[in-house]
C-alpha cells in the first residue's frame, strides 16, 4: 500500500510517502513553506505535491490507497484516529475557535486532498490523542465543572503526535525500562510543550485548552495572568480579536525581544541587546521550572528529552534549561551536548538527558495503517 502523511500547518505544508510494510520509514518528504503568504495557495500547493509525487517520487494518483492527515484537534468526540467523514469535517469546523491559527489551513488542505485523491482512505490522526486519558486532576480547570461540561472546556495538550513519535523512538533505542520511567520532554520549536510521561503514558502536559497555553513560545504568550487580558479589555478598549492576535502573533519571544521570534537569531544578539537577552532567559526560565514542576508530579525524574527545532539544534539553550537542575542529578557533558548527541548527559548524571527528532509523520503513518486495518477486521 503507498501512504500519504499530511502534515499541514498555518502556512506550510509537509507530505511523506510510505510504504504500509514500513511506516517508520519515509521513501521521500517534500516541506512546503508560505503557503498564502507569497501568492501560493492551498491549491497551488497541492497542485505541487503531484508534480513532485509524479515527476520525483514515480507515483500517479491511482497508486495511493491511503492518506493521514495530521488535525492539531479532535475536541471531546474524536479521541483516536479515525476516517475522515462529511461528519467530521463539520464537527472539526464548529471547534475551529479552539485553534483558530491552525484548524482553516488544515481543514482547507484536508478538502482539497480528498478532492483530488478520491480513491484514497483518508484518514484524521489528533494531535489531542495522545493526551484523552491524562489523569482527571490535570484536565480539569479551576472553574465551574458544570460550565466545563457544557462548553467542552477542558485541558486537552498538544503535540501529541510528536510525543508519541519521540517515545516510540525512545523504546526501540534506550529500550523498555526506560520508555516506562520517569519521562519528560520537551518539544521547542515555533511552536513548544513539554509533557511528563510515567510507565509510557502521559501523566500531565504543558499546553491546555488551546495551543496558545503553556509555555512561552516563538510568538505565543503561553500562561498569562487572565486579569491581564480583562485590564487590556477594559482598560485599554482591545477588542477580543485584538487580545487573541496579541497572544497568538505578537508575544512570546518576538513580544519580549521586539525584535524577531527567531532563536538563532536572538542568540546572536543577546550580548548587544538586552530585551533578546531577557526573551533567552524568560524562555530558558519557564522551561527549567516546568522540568521542576513536572518531577515533582513524576516523584521524581529519570530521563528528559529534547526535542523540535530550537530542542534538537540549540546546545546553548539545552546547556542554559539544565544548568542549576543538578539538584536533580542532571549534568550535561559539553561535548556530548555541542555535537548534539542523542545523550548528552554526563556519565555521572543519574538524569539521562537526550536528543531525539521527532518525526510527526511516522505516528500518522503507524496511526492512519492502524485505522485502517481495525476497520477491516
Amino acid at each position: 500500500m503507498v501512504l500519504l502523511t499530511v502534515n499541514a500547518g498555518s502556512s506550510s505544508l509537509k507530505v511523506s510517502v510510505f510504504d504500509s510494510q514500513d511506516p517508520q520509514t519515509a521513501r521521500a518528504s517534500l516541506y512546503i513553506e508560505d503557503i498564502g503568504t507569497t501568492g501560493e495557495s492551498s491549491t497551488a500547493a497541492i497542485d505541487h505535491v503531484q508534480r513532485w509525487l509524479a515527476d520525483e517520487v514515480s507515483i500517479n494518483g491511482d497508486e495511493i490507497e491511503a492518506i493521514g492527515h495530521r488535525i492539531v484537534h479532535g475536541g471531546e468526540r474524536y479521541t483516536s484516529a479515525s476516517p475522515i467523514t462529511p461528519e467530521l469535517l463539520s464537527y472539526l469546523a464548529n471547534i475551529t475557535p479552539l485553534a483558530p491559527n491552525h484548524m482553516p489551513g488544515v481543514l482547507a488542505v484536508t478538502k482539497i486532498f480528498l478532492t483530488t485523491y478520491p480513491r484514497a482512505r483518508q484518514i484524521a490522526c489528533f494531535d489531542t490523542t495522545f493526551f484523552h486519558e491524562v489523569p482527571k486532576v490535570a484536565k480539569t480547570l479551576p472553574i465551574p465543572l458544570s460550565l466545563q461540561k457544557d462548553a467542552g472546556i477542558r485541558r486537552y495538550g498538544f503535540h501529541g503526535l510528536s510525543y508519541e513519535s519521540i517515545l516510540a523512538s525512545f523504546k526501540t533505542n534506550e529500550g523498555d525500562v526506560a520508555l516506562h520511567g520517569r519521562v519528560i520532554m520537551a518539544h521547542l520549536g515555533n511552536g513548544a510543550s513539554l509533557a511528563a510521561c510515567k510507565d509510557g503514558r502521559p501523566v500531565d502536559m504543558s499546553m491546555g485548552f488551546t495551543p496558545v497555553s503553556g509555555i512561552m513560545m516563538s510568538t505565543r504568550s503561553g500562561d498569562i495572568e487572565p486579569g491581564v487580558l480583562t485590564y487590556l479589555e477594559t482598560e485599554k478598549g482591545m477588542t477580543p480579536m485584538e487580545i487573541s492576535d496579541l497572544v497568538t502573533n505578537k508575544s512570546g519571544l518576538l513580544g519580549v525581544s521586539e525584535t524577531t521570534a527567531d532563536m538563532h537569531t536572538l542568540l546572536g544578539l543577546q550580548d548587544e541587546n538586552p530585551k533578546a537577552k531577557l526573551a533567552i532567559e524568560l524562555f530558558c526560565y519557564q522551561i527549567k521550572k516546568t522540568i521542576g514542576a513536572y518531577a515533582a508530579a513524576l516523584g521524581g525524574v529519570d530521563s528528559i528529552i529534547f526535542s523540535g527545532g530550537i530542542g534538537e539544534r540549540s546546545a546553548e539553550i539545552r546547556a542554559r534549561i539544565c544548568s542549576g537542575l543538578e539538584f536533580m542529578g542532571v549534568v550535561i557533558d559539553d561535548e556530548r551536548n555541542s555535537l548534539a548527541a542523542r545523550l548528552i548527559s554526563g556519565d555521572g548524571s543519574t538524569v539521562g538527558v537526550h536528543v531525539i527528532p521527532a518525526h510527526e509523520d511516522n505516528s500518522i503513518a503507524t496511526q492512519t495503517i492502524n485505522c485502517i486495518s481495525k476497520e477491516q477486521s
